[in-house]
């Protein structure tokens, strides 16, 4: 059984795939900057467990985005992003 505290993002054949299924790579960087944000806001404000998952999340979403849009330039793809346009 998975952790709540477990992030649920990963690269898998070019796509950033989420709990909920595939998410574009601008989506994927969109919501690591939230979660980043949303890391430094729970440690301001003291929720340092928030904080944690929210920048393992930020982590895990960045990883994912990078090893996707590699993955997508090693296919030929020059444009990482023009990928999620021509599906």
């Amino acid at each position: 059984m998975r952790r709540l505290s477990e992030a649920v993002f990963a690269h898998v054949g070019g796509a950033v795939v989420s709990d909920h299924g595939p998410i574009t790579l601008a989506a994927a960087r969109a919501l690591a900057a939230f979660y980043a944000r949303e890391a430094r806001s729970c440690l301001q404000g003291g929720a340092e467990l928030a904080a944690r998952l929210c920048a393992r999340r930020a982590l895990a979403l960045d990883q994912a985005a990078t090893d996707a849009a590699r993955w997508r330039r090693a296919a030929g793809w020059r444009d990482p992003d023009a990928a999620d346009l021509a599906g």
